[in-house]
């Protein structure tokens, strides 16, 4: 009994939707029917006054009543359309501030070192001009003032010096070095150790290796 009341409730629920899906179904063909006469009604060549009224008449159905239903689907559409866009789009990145490019180059390098080194022969300067000026006495100066003869009288010795043969032996037949720079107290070179050889033999000697070369004033410090 109770399976005989629900197929008969399943039956009875479709019956009562028929009608709604019926509509529906008519609802399209009758637009799909407006159409068709439109356009059979637009290809004749000489229409008649009652062709034309008809035709006017038909238009104006379909556009209210297919027409606002398919602009609804349009929009909808395109709003769908818009939302997917909007959710895939990247996002825009205001691009950085362009930072100021640096061009580095040996020159700027070496003026920077040299800056660094003027700056450290000043602070040595001021130091010697502070003992100086606490009495302080010669041997307690001496190696501060060594240290600047030695680092700050030429600072800037990035510049190649070619000397020829002949005016490197006049400069050291007058006492002075190769390049007309004046010797150490004993009588070496830049790039020079004063060195003893044994007895009683100095000398000086290249940094780098090779010969050594008595001394131009022949060690008179020593």
């Amino acid at each position: 009994m109770n399976k005989k009341i629900k197929i008969f409730g399943w039956v009875l629920g479709c019956v009562i939707a028929l009608p709604a899906f019926g509509a529906d179904v008519s609802e399209r063909a009758n637009c799909s029917d407006l159409l068709a006469q439109i356009n059979e009604l637009t290809a004749l060549e000489s229409p008649t006054a009652d062709q034309s009224a008809q035709l006017a008449s038909v238009q104006a159905r379909y556009r209210s009543e297919c027409s606002r239903a398919a602009g609804e689907r349009a929009q909808r559409a395109s709003a769908a359309v818009r939302t997917v866009v909007a959710a895939v789009a990247p996002k825009t990145v205001a691009p950085a501030a362009a930072s100021a490019t640096v061009v580095v180059t040996a020159r700027s390098l070496l003026n920077d070192y040299l800056d660094k080194r003027q700056d450290l022969c000043e602070e040595l300067q001021s130091d010697i001009d502070t003992m100086l000026a606490s009495d302080a006495s010669e041997a307690e100066i001496e190696p501060l003032q060594n240290q600047y003869d030695a680092d700050c009288t030429d600072i800037d010795k990035s510049e190649s010096v070619v000397v020829d043969a002949e005016t490197a032996a006049r400069n050291v037949s007058s006492g002075l070095c190769e390049d007309g720079s004046k010797p150490n107290k004993f009588g070496c070179c830049e790039g020079e150790t004063f060195t003893d050889m044994g007895n009683l033999v100095f000398a000086c000697c290249p940094d780098d290796g090779g010969t050594c070369y008595p001394p131009i004033n022949n060690g008179n410090a020593l």
